[in-house]
């Protein structure tokens, strides 16, 4: 009889057949693509032999269409230059549970630009640039560090009329050409329109952008245009004629195709070189509600230097909030629940997408945005990412139809955690670090997110004019820090929410939140028709919670710390303001145990695809 410890003759070759097998289905599936900012269309994307972005991506292509799974395309250091963006449709999708995954080689730090390294030459006291033919910048670099084009000072008493702005002081009027931009703003809403025209004492402003300014809507928005009590004059022009006179600041020659920059003092003895933004956006996801992009992950990418014109066009820079704009000529009035709104322009976005990570990636010196998700994607998550010197906002989340025909094109389930988000919003002062418009299924956590002229966290919109049906579900915004907000606009807060929840999903807990150092503004801002929503063990410094409008309500704000006086904002009968503590001159350490824990976590894992967001607030 055999003995009875040792193994059947027969296991172990069926084991090593069955390993074997395993290898060997492992070696025909998975795929390491290699990519260099120098490699060519024509290499064959091995170690030794880097290809370009672009061989890769058709070579991915080639290996889903053969069934292949497991396939990593690793970007070498470097800086890799687009004069278009990288776009992605379902033919670049992975598997379920095999993503493709694009990411940084060991070690390396790649980053898509959308700009070219232009050489300059010494003009005297000046730095003078030669640009392409027809190109306007409004935004440049060097070294890394944004420039600005010269800007006069306000005019706190130029008058607005039905075309433009008049009794312009003649120091400012000199400084003007067409093509100037004047910028002004009115408490939450920042507006840039075009010189078209200049006269003895006033300019015309393009059209649609002027009229678009001054439109009114039943919110009566009009407030907060040029032509409501809350205009205070145009805060500068920008875009000037001649040479400029400010160190650190430049103006464009379009007839000569020439920039002159003025160094600051320790740029002189630099050789001179910019880096002049082309491409408008570097990665768009675009998939369709039939054929969705899915199943890929971006890691440890860098995405950089990109322009954005569309403020120098006859729809200028409209905003109604949070970096969504108005245009277009035929408005009769502003909408008044959020719909028929454009975005700020993207580095990068994704459109229907299924299962899509951005995870240890970098979004700085951009133009305008950072990072959309909409469009109807579902299943979504930017983690562990840092966002800088933006132009615009950083993350964008959902869509602006409450209500669409197909349920499947509303965005769902979109994870914003652990991502450092500060100095943002440069240009477009209304912008936001995360803006969610309508989405079902939203988290946001454990965001650290500072130095903003408007808000810190927008979620939400409708106003009052989406009826008493839920418009959103499942959003929890949880153990973020905010400060430094508000720095510039008003009527704001640290966090802001719109619209109405489904009962029992959705909620604003234990975020450490300090607006100690803003100006006007909210710690957390029930704004309009906010319904159904829990506020609890949030830490709230120098503000409280407002919940001012009647038709807000089913709202729990309970529970939380703050030094101010901390009453109740219009109580309302379905609103629960009770217990919080309040008047506090130190915090108790349940409220430094919530301060501890708020804002990114060092060593977060990503999250695993696919991506969902549970029904329930989390516990804890």
């Amino acid at each position: 009889m055999p003995d009875a410890h040792l193994p059947k003759p027969s296991r172990l070759p069926r084991i090593g057949l069955a390993l074997a097998g395993l290898l060997l289905a492992s070696s025909l599936c998975a795929q390491t693509l290699h990519v260099a900012s120098d490699g060519t269309d024509q290499a064959d994307c091995s170690a030794t032999a880097p290809c370009s972005l672009q061989a890769a991506q058709a070579k991915v292509r080639a290996l889903r269409r053969q069934g292949r799974e497991g396939i990593e395309v690793q970007l070498g250091d470097g800086i890799y230059r687009l004069r278009e963006p990288l776009r992605f449709d379902a033919a670049d999708s992975g598997a379920p549970g095999h993503p493709v995954r694009w990411r940084a080689a060991p070690g390396a730090q790649p980053v898509l630009a959308g700009s070219q390294s232009v050489q300059g030459r010494r003009d005297g006291a000046l730095w003078s640039f030669v640009l392409p033919p027809d190109d306007e910048p409004t935004s440049i670099w060097m070294d890394g560090q944004r420039r600005w084009p010269s800007r006069t000072t306000a005019c706190p008493h130029c008058v607005v009329d039905a075309k433009g702005l008049a009794k312009l002081p003649p120091t400012i009027l000199r400084q003007l050409k067409v093509g100037s931009l004047a910028v002004l703003h009115a408490r939450w809403r920042d507006f840039r329109c075009r010189v078209i025209a200049i006269g003895t004492d006033r300019v015309d402003l393009a059209q649609p952008c002027w009229r678009n300014t001054t439109l009114d809507s039943r919110n009566d928005w009009a407030l907060a245009s040029p032509v409501g009590k809350y205009y205070g004059g145009v805060d500068w022009f920008e875009n000037l004629a001649g040479d400029p006179v400010a160190p650190g600041s430049y103006t464009v020659d379009a007839t000569r195709h020439v920039l002159r920059y003025r160094p600051l003092p320790g740029e002189k003895a630099g050789v001179p070189a910019m880096e002049l933004p082309l491409a408008e956006q570097l990665l768009r996801l675009e998939g369709t509600r039939a054929a969705p992009v899915h199943d890929l992950v971006f890691d440890g990418i860098g995405f950089a230097y990109t322009a954005w014109r569309k403020p120098m066009s006859n729809d200028g820079y409209v905003s109604l909030q949070a970096g969504y704009l108005v245009d277009g000529a035929n408005r009769s009035a502003l909408p008044d629940n959020g719909e028929g709104m454009t975005r700020i322009a993207s580095a990068v976005d994704v459109e229907a997408g299924r299962d899509i990570l951005f995870d240890h990636d970098r979004f700085e010196h951009l133009a305008a945005g950072g990072i959309a998700l909409a469009g109807g994607t579902h299943g979504a998550a930017v983690t562990n990412s840092r966002f800088a010197d933006l132009g615009g906002g950083g993350v964008f989340v959902g869509d602006t139809e409450a209500h669409p025909a197909d349920a499947a094109d509303k965005t769902a389930d979109i994870v914003v955690a652990d991502n450092l988000i500060d100095h943002v919003a440069l240009a477009y002062r209304d912008n936001v670090a995360i803006m969610a418009g309508f989405v079902n299924g939203l988290e946001i956590a454990h965001n650290t997110v500072g130095d903003l002229p408007y808000s810190g966290i927008s979620m939400g919109w409708g106003w009052n004019y989406e009826g008493d049906t839920p418009v959103e579900s499942s959003i929890h915004i949880v153990a973020n820090r905010i400060g430094r907000v508000m720095q510039q606009l008003a009527d704001g807060g640290a966090i802001y929410t719109q619209g109405q929840s489904t009962p029992g999903t959705s909620c604003v807990v234990r975020n450490a939140i300090d607006m100690r150092h803003g100006r006007e503004g909210n710690g957390i801002y029930l704004d309009e028709h906010t319904v159904d929503f829990d506020v609890e063990r949030n830490v709230v410094l120098g503000s409280w919670v407002s919940a001012w409008a009647k038709w807000s309500g089913k709202l729990r704000i309970v529970d939380n710390w703050t030094d101010t006086a901390g009453k109740p904002h219009h109580p309302g009968p379905t609103k629960v303001w009770a217990p919080n503590f309040t008047g506090l001159k130190t915090l108790p350490p349940a409220a430094l145990a919530v301060q501890r824990a708020s804002g990114v976590r060092e060593g977060q894992a990503a999250p695993a695809l696919p991506i969902r967001v549970s029904a329930a607030c989390p516990a804890g």
